[in-house]
């Protein structure tokens, strides 16, 4: 407290003006009611008031008091006077008059000062509040200072707050989003948004009958009795641009053998959309349970689906727009040269996903030129051709980025550290784009080897490239797609140092190539699944094998060469 008094400017030390007060004051009652006192009596008390006592003081004390007994006062403990040659005896207080018998000793004189300081401060604070109040009715006062009664009631109307919540507005967008979810048979989840609404939903006749119909449809889906008949397809990247890819030079051959046009892949959706498909992911097929150890494995999973819908897995190989398709010149730019293919994947201002495209005229547009946008437009159309929102696997190697960006050490030592650092940001919103969307990512190898004729260290190598180059970029993940199909064992189990390597890295999911309608193994480890490709080599040679799909002949551009080149 002491160091607060003295922090304060305003605290005023009354004790101290006291004591300084009392002494003058005490100087002037004795030349007010001794007017006989001699002036070296008044020379002698001057030097007391200002802290001084003569030494001729204390004698005349002495002589004039020399029978009454003095009160001594505390003395500091100094060295001797006779050494030092000053007194340890502190300075005497004034002396007060004594006080005549049977009279009674007068009071402490009141602080006139002190609190006519504290009265002033109060005024003035008083004061300056009184200004605040004028000043504030000042400003909110009217021009001129003119009140006109109505318009002080429609100033008072106006400035009340209201709070309107449009419930109307809330249902209705609870049901639009309801609505969708119930096309993609995730009625559970329909049902929890129209709850969201809170607990007056129940008194809404739209939102209870949205709840019963959501109830009724799921009573009527089936369980998919068994994932391991469902079948899994894969493209690789689409052609935008016949005329381009077509063109003669020695890169025709294996894009008509390995790849599938535009109007192809959109013929194919609309036949398997009509026929009942309904796009599921893989991590649909096999869900972790335990066994009777309390060990995690993998089972069967659950897909609840109506009566005549049939689950199917996609998936899209090399979705990294490899330079050879798209630069002409080789300075690692796409350019008119480019042989009809979209350069990267991007998400664009609205937030949607889009492609660039380098136009045969050298411009630079953007639009659906490869799969994913095309499939997420055609799920948007068609909601009920997805399962829960699933679209499908995108496929990833690493030597040459990702999504069409030059993530990779050859881009790194190329590019400037901001034009690298724009290609990693931009390969980033691409992977939250896609994870948002139901999409689901694959590593597809780093350097795309065929990993069954691999040894042991060159598999580990290419492993952990992917790990150090790509992962970071794209995240983790479970699925393992082969190159070529090439996969590390037959149709036995997995085991060995290859699968273990594979395995540690945190594989569970592994797709190979296979002809048959589906071929799907469930292991208490992982789960493996044979692919279809569909391109121009599955069309023109094995149409039969697509018969449960589409009709090959009704799918086939006219466009692309005949007859595709045999492999």
């Amino acid at each position: 407290m002491a160091d607060q008094k003295k922090s304060d400017p305003f605290q005023y030390d009354f004790d101290q003006q006291w004591d300084v007060e009392r002494a003058l004051y005490g100087q002037l009652w004795s030349k007010s009611t001794e007017p006989d006192r001699k002036q070296e009596d008044v020379d002698v008390f001057l030097p007391i008031v200002n802290g001084q006592v003569p030494a001729q003081t204390k004698e005349k004390a002495a002589e004039k008091e020399p029978d009454k007994e003095k009160k001594s006062r505390p003395t500091a403990v100094t060295a001797d006077a006779s050494t030092t040659g000053k007194s340890s005896r502190m300075p005497p207080q004034p002396r007060k008059k004594a006080t005549p018998a049977g009279k009674k000793k007068a009071g402490k004189r009141p602080n006139y000062k002190g609190w006519a300081i504290l009265a002033g401060m109060a005024i003035t604070a008083i004061l300056i509040l009184c200004l605040l109040i004028w000043f504030f009715i000042w400003v909110l006062s009217p021009a001129d200072g003119a009140i006109d009664e109505d318009a002080t009631e429609t100033s008072t109307t106006e400035t009340v707050p209201t709070t309107t919540v449009d419930y109307d507005a809330i249902a209705s967008g609870l049901l639009e989003e309801a609505e969708l979810q119930s096309a993609m048979y995730d009625y559970d989840a329909a049902i929890a948004t129209i709850k969201s609404f809170g607990s007056g939903w129940t008194q809404r006749t739209e939102l209870t009958q949205a709840v019963q119909k959501f109830e009724q449809l799921k009573s009527q889906t089936v369980r998919w009795e068994d994932t391991t008949t469902i079948p899994h397809i894969f493209f690789h990247s689409l052609i935008a641009d016949n005329a381009r890819a077509f063109d003669g030079q020695y890169t025709e051959d294996g894009y008509n053998q390995y790849m599938t046009t535009i109007p192809e892949f959109v013929a194919m959706l609309e036949e398997m959309y009509a026929r009942g498909f309904v796009l599921v992911r893989i991590h649909d097929i096999a869900k972790l349970d335990k066994d009777e150890n309390g060990q995690d494995v993998y089972r069967q999973g659950d897909i609840y689906l109506p009566e005549g819908k049939k689950p199917i897995v996609m998936s899209q190989d090399d979705v990294n727009f490899y330079e050879y398709m798209i630069d002409s010149d080789g300075d690692h730019l796409p350019d008119a040269g480019g042989d009809g293919f979209a350069t990267k994947l991007m998400v664009d201002d609205s937030g949607d996903i889009t492609c660039e495209y380098v136009t045969a005229e050298g411009q630079t547009v953007y639009g659906d030129y490869d799969l994913v946008p095309i499939l997420e437009h055609f799920v948007d159309e068609h909601p009920d051709f997805s399962y829960r929102g699933a679209k499908a696997i995108v496929a990833l190697t690493g030597y040459e980025g990702v999504y069409g960006y030059r993530t990779d050490k050859d881009g790194k030592a190329r590019l400037s550290p901001a034009e690298f650092q724009k290609e990693i940001d931009g390969a980033k919103e691409v992977t939250r784009w896609l994870n948002d969307n139901g999409w689901e990512i694959a590593s597809h190898s780093y350097g795309h080897p065929a990993y069954g004729s691999l040894s042991w260290e060159e598999l580990a190598q290419d492993v952990s490239r992917w790990e150090e180059e790509v992962q970071p970029v794209v995240g983790d993940t479970d699925i393992f797609i082969y190159p070529y199909g090439s996969d590390i064992a037959g149709i036995e189990e997995y085991s060995g140092s290859k699968y273990e390597t594979m395995y540690d890295a945190g594989y569970r999911f592994y797709c190979n190539v296979d002809s048959a309608d589906y071929w799907v193994q469930i292991w208490d480890d992982y789960v493996r699944q044979g692919r279809r490709n569909l391109d121009g080599y599955r069309l023109w040679y094995d149409p039969e094998m697509l018969d449960d799909l589409f009709d090959a002949e009704k799918v086939f551009d006219p466009d692309r060469p005949t007859p595709v080149p045999p492999i």
